[in-house]
């Protein structure tokens, strides 16, 4: 019996230490690993005590080899945590793309590489942040800090709060050094002349600075330089622009009686109707101005990416497009704080009801009519005004002009386009912003991505009782 006790036990054993060095094959590296060294040493000596306490019990061999199960089993536990974080990162990001050269040693891959759908839910699950939180709330100051009738200066909303810490935020990005720069150089490698015109953004962070003008081989518009027949070509589409936009309202005006005419054999509400003009009216627009930027502007073509680019796969938009939203609401309250105080109240009070508030509080409270109305301010119109005015005119602008002047005369005529007086500043607010924000992020699909929840947020606002 004691025999067969003592075979048993040394059974045990041996495949216990088997088990933990095929553990130690899967995962090298580990603070676990088991050597062939470890397991001679370890089955020497439990034979050896197992030889001298020949007299042991069968249960306390039982209890040994329980115990050895239940370690193999929690060492078991961290390869398969580590397969769950692997499944994560490879999920949510690319692992091929190279990490950005702004990126900081501290920050994990996984956060700068995402994949372009991660990307996109990240910039919803923010934009409903900022929506349902940020502008609600508001941090009140102690005391009003300049005494006026109108109520201002008691307070500072969080929304602003957001954009001033991200300007913040930028700005210490851009200014430390990147992992690269820190390197410390030979000794016997001294500065050079071209060293020493080394650009901001080469020497410091690789973020540009946001009032700088753009160099050429850096700017989304690069390749427009490339014939000197881009000038005249430009500002002779630009002309064709202008007209065909008034053509566009002669159209609307057809659509209009269409749909009276469709409403004698269809059910049409009178939103509905409303909806129908604006939508049809706008696409009209689109199709009219797409046609004249592709035939036009020459030798290169406007659609051939050459004017602007839009990139869905790049690995930074998604920062670009948060960080801008965040910023265009900041300005845009400092912006609506100054229209409140140079227009007369009386001018504001009068103001007509615009067309896009029809559309979100239609009569009766036609839903399908709000939802029709909500394709053409919030769908068709970013994509195609961050196209026209940012794709083309800025562009167009800085043929003529000096970057800073393309800026402010874009975001000028970009608001002018929306024919609103008392809207006027805040709209060359955001004009301004947004030429900004697509020369330095390179991508016109973050300002399409802002302008869309821009105008979204009107509509969810009055469909969610914000």
């Amino acid at each position: 019996m004691k025999n067969t006790q003592r075979c048993y036990s040394l059974l045990l054993l041996f495949l216990s230490s088997k088990d933990a060095l095929a553990f130690s094959t899967r995962t090298k590296g580990s603070l676990y690993k088991v050597t062939p060294q470890t397991q001679l040493s370890t089955t020497t000596s439990s034979s050896s005590s197992s030889s001298s306490s020949s007299s042991s019990s069968y249960s306390r061999v039982r209890h040994r080899s329980s115990s050895t199960s239940k370690s193999t089993t929690s060492l078991h536990a961290i390869p398969i945590s580590s397969s769950l974080r692997d499944h994560f990162t490879n999920f949510v990001s690319s692992p091929d793309q190279p990490r950005p050269a702004w990126a900081r040693d501290w920050m994990p891959t996984w956060l700068v590489t995402l994949r372009p759908t991660t990307q996109l839910a990240t910039v919803v699950s923010l934009y409903v942040l900022h929506l349902t939180v940020l502008t609600q709330g508001f941090v009140p100051f102690p005391f009003q800090l300049i005494p006026n009738e109108r109520g201002h200066f008691q307070g500072i909303g969080l929304d602003s709060l957001a954009g001033m810490a991200t300007l913040v935020v930028y700005q210490y990005f851009r200014r430390q050094p990147t992992p690269s720069n820190k390197a410390k150089k030979s000794p016997s490698e001294e500065p050079s002349p071209s060293n020493a015109t080394t650009s901001p953004s080469q020497s410091m962070s690789q973020l540009p600075s946001l009032l700088s003008k753009p160099r050429i081989k850096d700017s989304p518009w690069k390749n427009m330089y490339q014939s000197k027949y881009s000038r005249f070509t430009s500002f002779l589409a630009l002309c064709a622009l202008v007209q065909a936009y008034f053509w566009t309202g002669r159209l609307s005006i057809w659509w209009e009686d269409t749909f009276y005419v469709l409403a004698n054999y269809f059910p049409i509400t009178v939103a509905m109707h409303r909806a129908l003009c604006v939508l049809f009216g706008h696409l009209s627009w689109i199709v009219m101005g797409g046609s004249i930027l592709r035939l036009i502007p020459r030798p290169q073509s406007f659609f051939d990416k050459t004017w602007y680019s839009q990139n869905f796969k790049e690995n930074q938009w998604v920062w670009w497009t948060i960080g801008g939203y965040f910023v265009s609401s900041w300005f845009f309250n400092i912006a609506d704080f100054l229209n409140q105080w140079i227009l007369p109240t009386p001018i504001l009070e009068q103001a007509q009801e615009s067309v896009v508030s029809q559309l979100i509080n239609p009569e009766f409270n036609d839903r399908a009519a709000s939802i029709v109305g909500y394709i053409a301010p919030c769908i068709t119109a970013p994509w195609w005004e961050e196209v026209l005015y940012r794709g083309f005119l800025l562009p167009a602008l800085v043929l003529q002009m000096k970057y800073k002047w393309a800026v402010i005369w874009s975001g000028i005529i970009f608001s002018v386009h929306h024919m609103s007086p008392t809207g006027f500043i805040p709209l060359a607010f955001l004009g301004w912003t947004w030429s900004i924000l697509y020369a330095k992020s390179g991508n016109l699909l973050t300002t399409i991505l802002v302008h869309a929840m821009w105008n979204s947020r009107v509509f969810l606002g009055s469909w969610l009782g914000l």
